[in-house]
């Protein structure tokens, strides 16, 4: 491997997280935003959590987007991208009805695809050989987006109403520009994309190739997606249900994304010096009994303060496998970069719109804490996945060694 491959651009792997934070501040308006929408448009949960399916629905078209953005200027469609999705974010409190409301998130979720692909191939590149701590500095921006996106909406609901809310519209204009003239300099974008289409193999090829690999990464990352999405889409509405305020609702969401971050940044870090899998399997362990621990307390009267440790807690390790499986993937298919990026973002968008959809359901079946405790439940099925990962690419090196 070469110096420049080795090298860990810090700058250029910071703006790349900058740039996640930007895009995906606005993705994160609806959740806090579910409450009024759900009173606006007259929705129960179960169209509340279809919400989500119209989001994640054009992730069945990632492998032909990883063809386009093998084609084009990563500059452009990052910039455009960071557009289209603040624009239509910004316009759902407008929506008359609850189809516009959909037709608008569906715009979001086929602009959130067309950004992460070459966003995260451009992170794998200026990260060099350090690809844990390269996905962790870009899922870092995504993570504080979480954090910050209930905070900032709210205060602007709160500030303008919850119809100005486009006021907020140049956060993302300002990260474009700064994008655009940053990686113009450097050479990024269509020149590189073009290099590295040459190296790249057919989706249908690569999925055959690791078939066995890219279903346990799936799994993984749908256990995940029952615990960290479904709390980051449903906590303040579970809150408010419970009795507590919108703006408590609000703060706590705010306190799991912010402990979402810690989670995020450090994973990757120390996946890179103890092991991928090693650090996979004890969050794994840890996140389910968390979960549990969060719905036991918030059922029980004056238990607040302890509720909100379990808040932290959850979303601090529920959020912190996600740089782990998508390094793991970036390692295991480092010769196809734009279609490993494209498969992940169809595994993290598809595995989110089947948790919420399920959650929703059975929220309306039961109530959102039994469907809570389920989803913890749920995400146990990653424990042995993981354990069983470990131990065949552990025999694996070893019979490599052996050779």
């Amino acid at each position: 491997m070469s110096d420049k491959k080795e090298k860990f651009d810090i700058f250029s792997v910071s703006l790349m997280g900058l740039s996640h934070f930007s895009h995906d501040i606005f993705s994160h308006f609806v959740s806090p935003l579910l409450p009024i929408l759900i009173q606006n448009l007259g929705m129960n949960y179960t169209m509340g959590g279809m919400i989500s399916l119209f989001h994640r629905l054009p992730a069945l078209l990632n492998p032909a987007i990883g063809k386009v953005v093998e084609k084009s200027d990563n500059r452009l469609i990052i910039c455009l991208t960071l557009l289209v999705t603040s624009a239509s974010i910004c316009c759902i409190t407008l929506a008359p009805s609850y189809w516009v409301l959909c037709l608008l998130i569906l715009i979001m979720g086929i602009s959130a695809c067309f950004y992460h692909i070459p966003a995260m191939v451009m992170t794998r590149e200026h990260a060099g050989s350090y690809s844990g701590a390269g996905m962790s500095f870009f899922m870092t921006g995504g993570e504080l987006a979480r954090g910050f996106g209930p905070i900032i909406v709210l205060a602007a609901v709160a500030a303008w109403g919850e119809r100005r809310i486009i006021f907020l519209f140049p956060i993302a204009l300002i990260t474009a520009i700064i994008i655009f003239f940053k990686f113009r300099k450097k050479g990024d974008g269509a020149g590189q994309i073009k290099k590295a289409k040459k190296a790249e193999a057919p989706f249908g090829q690569i999925m055959m190739r690791y078939k066995w690999f890219l279903l346990c990464c799936f799994l993984l990352s749908l256990s995940r997606a029952f615990v960290a999405s479904v709390l980051n889409s449903f906590l303040p509405t579970y809150l408010t249900e419970r009795g507590y305020s919108l703006w408590f609702a609000g703060v706590s969401l705010s306190a799991l994304q912010f402990a979402a971050v810690a989670g995020t940044f450090l994973s990757g870090i120390i996946a890179d010096r103890l092991g991928k899998l090693n650090t996979l399997i004890f969050i794994k362990m840890i996140t389910p009994v968390l979960m549990f621990a969060f719905v036991a307390f918030s059922l029980m009267p004056g238990q607040t303060v302890l509720m909100e440790v379990f808040i932290v807690l959850t979303g601090f390790f529920s959020f912190s496998s996600a740089p782990v499986i998508m390094a793991l993937m970036q390692d295991q298919g480092s010769e196809n970069p734009t279609t490993t990026s494209s498969i992940y973002s169809m595994f993290d968008f598809i595995t989110i719109a089947i948790s919420l959809t399920l959650t929703g359901w059975l929220s309306d079946i039961f109530s959102m804490a039994s469907a809570f405790k389920l989803c913890a439940a749920f995400s146990c099925m990653a424990v042995p996945l993981a354990i069983g990962m470990k131990l065949y690419y552990s025999s694996s090196e070893r019979a490599s060694k052996r050779n």
